[in-house]
């Protein structure tokens, strides 16, 4: 089937997928294990752009995308960046399955049945990779961000080869995409300068948050975190028009999840957040903004535009979708969500870095994985 055989919305659609495959794999192909490990982040939203990719083109054009992963994984990693907004699994949920997430975590670091328990000092079962002083990625968090559950996660064999199949089916994907669609990948940005730290996760993670959120919900948060990091980084990424494409999408999607996050928890009210810089940015009109544009975040996710259809005209970019949905020049758009997106790091950063009553901070309870 060719281009012009398809309605203006799956030609759009097939654009932003094809953006995202680029984007995605391009930016992981040729990168050292430990960059890759570091880029969860990037891995999960590769994931999930994948798996809508073939609900979609399956469902409309009857195309078989084949992944060649677990389909179960897949659903579950595509899942986690909702966080708290998961109609399945709310905040309570996501908290509970973070905790268990720890528990089994822990448990492969320091087995019930282990020896030379006098030694345990020396264990440690919490890595988290820095990037500019600022938190990038955890452990735990790739857990989450990758859809392993717990029985997975207590089973240290089994986590690497699930990753990686979730590797695997992202670039079988992308593959089919970008078969024939004169996109040429090319050389990957430059490797940031990240750095490993290692830790107890019952000693580091009570301290996040200045020890405001027990550790499941703050794991949780660092979680929302790092997908907000990574998409800042896509300035890094974006080395020609597609990865561009894609970099906007990928600034603006995760922004919407974790303020979403961050707002359902104040919304739920069994937390109460004494940040009042966070409840203060909350209310910045530029948030209020970015939570009102679940049109726009819906149609860029799940690919169907069938509601903007009558607004396109004869448009058939993904700029002609942000423009239908907004109303606003593209180029602003993406402008308003850098810099919100700025900030949004840099509150969160403050929030999670600032020390407990006592003094204690997260930093502290951690040491340099070298």
């Amino acid at each position: 089937m060719t281009l012009t055989e398809l309605d203006p919305i799956e030609v759009i659609a097939l654009e932003i997928a094809r953006a995202d495959m680029h984007y995605v794999a391009g930016s992981l192909r040729g990168l050292p294990h430990s960059a890759i490990a570091a880029e969860i982040a990037l891995l999960q939203y590769g994931t999930m752009a994948a798996y809508e990719a073939q609900l979609y083109f399956g469902r409309t054009l009857g195309w078989k995308l084949d992944a060649d992963w677990d389909a179960e994984t897949a659903k579950a990693a595509r899942m986690s960046g909702k966080f708290f907004a998961d109609k399945q699994r709310n905040l309570p949920g996501v908290v509970a399955h973070f905790d268990q997430l720890l528990q089994a975590n822990r448990g492969a670091f320091f087995p019930p049945g282990r020896r030379g328990r006098l030694f345990d000092f020396l264990r440690n079962d919490l890595s988290v990779v820095f990037l500019d002083g600022r938190p990038y990625t955890s452990l735990v968090s790739a857990h989450y961000l990758t859809g392993l559950g717990p029985e997975q996660v207590s089973d240290l064999e089994t986590v690497g080869p699930a990753i990686r199949e979730l590797s695997t089916g992202l670039g079988n994907i992308a593959g089919v995409l970008l078969r024939g669609s004169g996109i040429e990948f090319h050389e990957p940005g430059p490797v940031q300068a990240f750095q490993w730290f290692d830790g107890k996760s019952s000693v580091a993670l009570p301290r996040l948050f200045g020890g405001e959120l027990e550790p499941a919900l703050a794991a949780a948060l660092l979680t929302a975190h790092s997908i907000s990091c990574s998409a800042l980084m896509s300035a890094s990424r974006s080395l020609c028009p597609w990865c561009e494409a894609a970099a906007r999408k990928h600034r603006f999607v995760a922004l919407f999840q974790a303020l979403t996050a961050v707002a359902n928890m104040r919304a739920d009210g069994t937390t109460t957040l004494h940040s009042e810089e966070v409840l203060a940015f909350l209310d910045d009109p530029e948030s209020v903004w970015v939570l009102g544009q679940s049109k726009l975040r819906n149609g860029l996710i799940h690919l169907g535009l069938q509601d903007i259809a009558k607004n396109l005209g004869t448009g058939s970019t993904i700029d002609d979708a942000i423009r239908a949905y907004t109303g606003q020049d593209p180029d602003a758009v993406s402008d308003r969500v850098v810099r919100h997106l700025n900030r949004f790091v840099d509150v969160l950063t403050r929030w999670i870095l600032s020390p407990t009553p006592n003094g204690k901070t997260f930093m502290a309870a951690l040491h340099s994985a070298l």
